[in-house]
């Protein structure tokens, strides 16, 4: 294979490759250029982001932090599907519950985070807050994906005897798989966002997680920790996003087919 058709074939890889180096080589040279303890350079966060990786310390907070954006993302899928189905079979259920969803979509992640912290346990809020904020993109993935099947589809079903059970199961979630699956996605790539940030707003009571790490780090102003606990961060919401990315690809493709 030729060169030019190497690069044909990967120069997106290529290109996120170099894009990478140069987050890396500006973040070097703006550490130069301030020459201060609270902004270290790449060549200092290294060593501890190596250091952090072989302790058994760091994959306890990263499973507890993803631990809990299962069980959020668990509970906005489940009441997601249950309202979603009511909502995309029902056009006045779904006005009467559209404020609602509005409300969830458009408050300020710190206002809940901080009114969730001072209304229950430290360990739960970040649970709760994650529901929240993932819970309105489950429910209108839900009903994107069942308004948007054709419907001589279903009134075909409904010439040929099937119910509403039989056609909420056997037409409207098949045929809305795709959408769900982008709404879990999705849901997965801001969820972990926004569990590292309420995590790290909890305080120390909070359960176990990347969050709590950066907080007890900022404690003492170690800059270079906190920076590698970001580094850790960034990557696992990195391998989400390209997660989000195939999903998308595969939506488009699938729409395109129809």
């Amino acid at each position: 294979m030729k060169i030019k058709d190497l690069y044909k074939k990967y120069r997106l890889i290529l290109w996120t490759i170099v894009g990478i180096a140069g987050v890396f080589l500006l973040w070097w040279i703006l550490s130069l250029i301030l020459k201060t303890t609270l902004f270290p350079g790449p060549n200092k966060v290294m060593p501890e982001f190596i250091r952090f990786l072989g302790q058994a310390n760091t994959y306890k907070a990263i499973g507890g932090t993803i631990l809990r954006l299962l069980i959020s993302i668990t509970a906005g899928l489940i009441f997601g599907l249950f309202l979603g189905i009511i909502a995309g079979l029902n056009a006045s259920f779904r006005a009467f519950i559209r404020p609602f969803i509005i409300v969830f979509k458009t408050i300020p992640t710190a206002a809940v985070i901080y009114i969730l912290i001072v209304l229950m346990s430290p360990k739960f809020a970040p649970i709760i807050i994650v529901f929240l904020m993932t819970f309105p993109i489950l429910y209108e993935s839900i009903v994107s994906g069942m308004t948007s099947i054709d419907q001589t589809i279903i009134d075909a079903a409904s010439m040929d005897g099937s119910g509403t059970f039989q056609k909420v199961f056997k037409i409207y979630l098949p045929l809305s798989w795709n959408y769900i699956v982008l709404g879990v996605v999705s849901s997965v790539g801001l969820g972990m966002k926004v569990a590292i940030m309420s995590e790290i707003l909890s305080g120390s009571d909070s359960a176990d997680g990347i969050g709590k790490l950066i907080r007890n780090a900022s404690l003492t102003v170690d800059m270079t920790a906190i920076m590698a606990y970001a580094l850790i961060a960034i990557i696992i919401i990195g391998i989400v996003d390209l997660g989000i990315h195939y999903a998308k690809k595969k939506l488009k493709a699938s729409v395109g087919k129809k």
